[in-house]
């Protein structure tokens, strides 16, 4: 399965890219909004991991919107330090298929992802 990591952050990309490939996941990253949405087009991910502050969470949502736009079948992940539920209350939340805290361990951002991994291939 394909992921978009898109982070502004370089070294959590690198991080999250080599945590993925370890797993057997094919990873694509993006260090800023425009970026992502290039690489989605020409990489077709299956999913995206979406920091939401890419700087700004304003940009992390536009980021969002504009995948769903390209592709309405792409499960997107987002990550967030804030407040999930405020997040969850947005309208882009129909758009989230999981929002994951930062701060917790990797392996819950693993196993959501081997869930949707699992899930394509039923």
């Amino acid at each position: 399965m394909k992921v978009l990591l898109a982070d502004d952050d370089e070294d959590q990309l690198l991080l999250r890219s080599m945590l993925l490939a370890e797993r057997g996941f094919d990873t694509v990253k993006a260090p800023d909004c425009e970026s992502a949405i290039r690489v989605a087009r020409a990489e077709r991910p299956d999913c995206a991991v979406i920091d939401l502050r890419f700087p700004t969470e304003e940009l992390g949502l536009r980021t969002v919107r504009e995948l769903k736009s390209l592709n309405p079948e792409i499960r997107v992940l987002v990550l967030t330090g804030g407040n999930s539920e405020r997040v969850a209350r947005r309208p882009e939340a129909a758009l989230i298929d999981q929002i994951i805290t930062k701060g917790r361990s990797s392996s819950e951002l693993i196993q959501k992802l081997q869930s949707i991994r699992d899930d394509a291939r039923d």
